[in-house]
C-alpha cells in the first residue's frame, strides 16, 4: 500500500511526499491532480493506483512544460510538434488538442499577426514572409489570404526605408558596387528583384549625388600602382589599372578622368 504522509505548496503546484513501506518519495503535483487523485494527509492507495498517478505526473510535467513554451510567444501547431518530438514527448495530439482548447495555437490568427507586423513593424519583403511562414509550418491558403494585403504601395515604401538605411553607409565606396550592394541587401530581406532593379532605377541620380567616389579611388589608384611596380606585369600601367578599378565596381568615365590626372602626375 502507498501512503501521503505531507504536502506542501510549491508555487504554482503541490509537493506530495509518499510513502511505499518505509521508503519516502516526493513527486511535484499540480493542482488539477491533486484534486483528480484526491491527494490528502494519510491518504492510502493501491499499487495499480500509485502507477496510474505516476503516470499522470509524468504526463502533467510534461504539459507544463509545452505550455510554458505556448505561453512564450505565439506558436504555429508545427513549432509545438518539433518541440514535443524535440523532447520525445508521446501522445502529441493529448498536448495539441489541450493547448487548441485553451485557443494557444491558431494557425490562421499567426499567420494574419505574423504578416501584418512583417509588413508595417519589420518592413521586410513578401518572399521572406513566405519562406518564413512556410518553414514554420504555415500552409499556401493561409499564407496568401493574407499576405495579398501586401501591396505595390507598400512594398516601395518598405524597399525606400531599407534603401535610404543602407546608402548611409556607401559614401566612399564606387558606384557599380555601390549599387550590387544595394540589390543585395534589399533582395536579402525578401523583395522581388524586379521591383529593386526598378527602383534603384528611380533613384539613379540619389545614389550618384550621395556617394563619394574621389577618396576611395584615389587610394586605390595609389595601392594599384604600387603592386605594379612589384610584379612583372603583361599590360602596361593603364591598361593594368583599368581592369583592376573596373573589377571594383568603378565607373570606366570616372576611372578615366583620375587616371589621366595622376598618371600625368608622374610624368
Amino acid at each position: 500500500m502507498y501512503k501521503v504522509k505531507d504536502l506542501r505548496k510549491k508555487g504554482k503546484n503541490y509537493l506530495v511526499e509518499i510513502i511505499e513501506f518505509d521508503k519516502a518519495n516526493e513527486y511535484l503535483v499540480s493542482e488539477d491532480l491533486l484534486i483528480e487523485f484526491r491527494l490528502i494527509k494519510e491518504k492510502e492507495f493501491s499499487k495499480e493506483e500509485m502507477k496510474k498517478l505516476v503516470e499522470a505526473i509524468n504526463k502533467d510535467q510534461n504539459y507544463q512544460k509545452v505550455l510554458k513554451y505556448a505561453l512564450y510567444k505565439q506558436r504555429t501547431k508545427k513549432e509545438i510538434y518539433r518541440y514535443l518530438d524535440k523532447f520525445q514527448i508521446e501522445d502529441t495530439y493529448y498536448y495539441i488538442n489541450k493547448l487548441e482548447k485553451l485557443k494557444l495555437i491558431n494557425d490562421d490568427l499567426y499567420a494574419e499577426t505574423y504578416i501584418h507586423e512583417s509588413i508595417n513593424f519589420k518592413k521586410i519583403g513578401p518572399i521572406k514572409i513566405r519562406e518564413d511562414l512556410k518553414i514554420k509550418g504555415i500552409n499556401d491558403e493561409l499564407i496568401n489570404k493574407y499576405l495579398s494585403a501586401y501591396n505595390q504601395e507598400l512594398i516601395i515604401g518598405n524597399i525606400k526605408y531599407w534603401f535610404d538605411k543602407k546608402l548611409k553607409t556607401l559614401n566612399n565606396k564606387p558606384i557599380n558596387k555601390s549599387k550590387n550592394l544595394l540589390m543585395n541587401y534589399l533582395v536579402n530581406k525578401g523583395f522581388y528583384y524586379e521591383d529593386i532593379k526598378a527602383f534603384l532605377s528611380k533613384n539613379n541620380d540619389k545614389i550618384s549625388s550621395k556617394i563619394d567616389e574621389s577618396k576611395s579611388i584615389k587610394k586605390d589608384i595609389e595601392f594599384l600602382k604600387l603592386k605594379y611596380s612589384k610584379k612583372e606585369q603583361k599590360q602596361n600601367l593603364y591598361q593594368f589599372l583599368t581592369t583592376k578599378l573596373l573589377a571594383k565596381g568603378y565607373q570606366y568615365q570616372t576611372i578615366k578622368q583620375y587616371l589621366e590626372g595622376s598618371l600625368n602626375e608622374n610624368e
